[in-house]
């Protein structure tokens, strides 16, 4: 695993790029941040961000309708919302995916033999339903892919120093994965500090993915008000950031 990270600005839009997805010349890919010259970012100010950062038409953004589940989509063409899902893969070009989250964790997956690429919304739920396995799998049983040919970036998401969770979510977590132990840390009085980030690290190995092929930011979006928003910190009348990802 790599970390590492380094916030741009591209065309008036803040982001955050993780240097080893950039090395790959076949895609675009940003973290899209708090904007400081924005109000509360929505899914519409969001697509025209994402478009913005990507160099596309905001109908060239595609978003799902994320639920919390283990679904995960295939795009074949351009369409607007869809319900139900969680993840989605193409390997079509000129067209964005991207995911919405303020403290779930944001995964893309880039396949770079055969040129596939997938993002991923993983909360607790989502997590203890493997749904960045299933994404990994998606793209293996669709596009031919290989884990082994991949290359993940796990974006800012709420870190173990902030993610506070009772005995109703740890325990599942610790039942489900072996190694959820490690990445579980006791508090007091049946409250935990969950490593979600980790947590789907482990899954992409688990999945098949090399290592030194997982690249993590290890930003806590609780932590840093200035960059990000947080559901856990500011409850639900907060905004929200972008995972996105294209095929040039």
């Amino acid at each position: 695993m790599k970390q590492g990270f380094k916030i741009k600005e591209i065309n008036g839009v803040k982001c955050i790029i993780i240097p080893e997805l950039e090395k790959l010349n076949f895609i675009r890919h940003s973290f899209i941040i708090k904007q400081k010259d924005l109000e509360l970012e929505t899914n519409g100010r969001l697509r025209e961000s994402a478009a913005k950062a990507m160099g596309l038409k905001d109908e060239q953004v595609v978003i799902i309708n994320q639920v919390h589940g283990d679904a995960v989509l295939i795009h074949e063409r351009t369409q607007d919302s869809i319900e139900g899902y969680d993840a989605h893969i193409t390997d079509c070009s000129n067209t964005a995916i991207g995911v919405v989250t303020a403290d779930c964790v944001p995964i893309i997956i880039a396949d770079k033999v055969n040129k596939v690429i997938g993002a991923v919304h993983a909360g607790w739920r989502g997590t203890l339903k493997r749904i960045v396995q299933k994404t990994v799998k998606s793209m293996a049983d669709n596009f031919g892919s290989r884990p082994q040919d991949m290359v993940a970036g796990i974006g800012p998401s709420i870190g173990p120093c902030c993610y506070e969770v009772d005995d109703e979510v740890a325990g599942p977590m610790k039942k489900e994965f072996k190694y959820a132990e490690r990445y579980t840390i006791y508090k007091m009085k049946n409250k935990w500090h969950l490593d979600l980030q980790s947590i789907n690290k482990e899954q992409l190995i688990e999945a098949g993915l090399i290592e030194g092929n997982i690249n993590t930011t290890e930003l806590c979006t609780a932590c840093h008000s200035d960059l990000f928003y947080s559901y856990r910190r500011d409850g639900a009348g907060t905004g929200r950031m972008m995972a996105v990802v294209m095929i040039k």
